[in-house]
């Protein structure tokens, strides 16, 4: 990888021609891109001075949230600063001078796995989970079988030398994926006329009523909650942390009366930041 000192250095999880890579060209077409094998790792090298900014996935249409981001953001310290949204074409990739009907294994990251399911089911494949649609790409191309095939981006195609067999393979023609960018640097305070969503994550007592408060407190506060969904905290059985999403910006007098009242009823609550929804800037 070439370097220039006026580059800096960005995260993401996969290889070269994973989405994570391509939604990573999109944000930082003059940076530095740099591949970690885990999202953990990816996340670590930010924390640790590595990377200037990692770019996560935190959420897909047809599959659901990635838990283990999901995690990062809540037990981590870094600070969300921006948004993406990917449009995920599937695309199956075979060796050289293959056909749909020589294959019989496909392999692939299992979120592409679940969104292809009804294409997998339809051809009879047996399935074959990899870390990541482009590791599944350059697996199948090192293999050189024809029988197996990989499910990832017509661009890990044209990197790893593969025969596109068929295109837009996902059950849903709208599946997307989100994509957040994680810095060490707290954002600044957002315009006031932008759409800002922010972010808040946090676990209640477990005593009687203590969410019903707690989401009483957003609309206490003048918040529109957009999204509510609950996790469970890893090494604690049955206790969950909740993750929220609202219109408007924390960082002002009337986000600090929300996270307040949430601390009265909450163990953990954690703002880690916010992003500007451009689709309706």
């Amino acid at each position: 990888m070439s370097v220039n000192n006026t580059s800096k250095n960005i995260a993401y999880c996969g290889i070269k021609g994973a989405f994570a890579y391509i939604a990573s060209t999109h944000l930082f077409p003059n940076d530095n891109l740099v591949s970690y094998p885990s999202f953990a790792k990816a996340y670590d090298s930010v924390e640790n001075g590595e990377c200037e900014s990692a770019v996560l996935p935190i959420e897909n249409s047809f599959a659901g949230d990635v838990n283990q981001v999901f995690d990062l953001m809540f037990h981590g310290k870094l600070h969300i600063s921006r948004k993406h949204e990917l449009r995920i074409s599937q695309t199956l990739l075979g060796v050289k001078g293959s056909k749909i009907s020589d294959i019989k294994t496909v392999v692939s990251h299992q979120q592409a796995l679940d969104q292809c399911m009804e294409y997998i089911q339809k051809h009879g494949f047996s399935v074959q989970p990899a870390s990541n649609t482009a590791v599944a790409a350059n697996m199948v191309s090192e293999k050189d079988d024809k029988s197996i095939a990989a499910i990832a981006s017509e661009e890990s195609g044209k990197l790893y030398n593969l025969e596109v067999l068929e295109t837009q393979i996902n059950s849903n023609d709208q599946n997307t994926t989100r994509f957040l960018v994680f810095s060490k640097s707290e954002p600044p305070v957002p315009p006031q006329d932008s759409n800002t969503i922010s972010i808040v994550m946090f676990t209640v007592k477990n005593i009687p009523g203590s969410l019903a408060k707690a989401v009483s407190a957003f609309g206490d506060s003048g918040y529109n909650m957009r999204s509510l969904k609950s996790h469970p905290v890893k090494n604690v059985p049955w206790q969950y942390y909740f993750y929220v999403e609202v219109e408007g910006s924390l960082m002002n007098e009337r986000g600090t009366a929300l996270l307040n009242s949430l601390e009265q009823v909450c163990i953990d609550v954690v703002s880690p930041g916010y992003y500007i929804d451009e689709q309706e800037a």
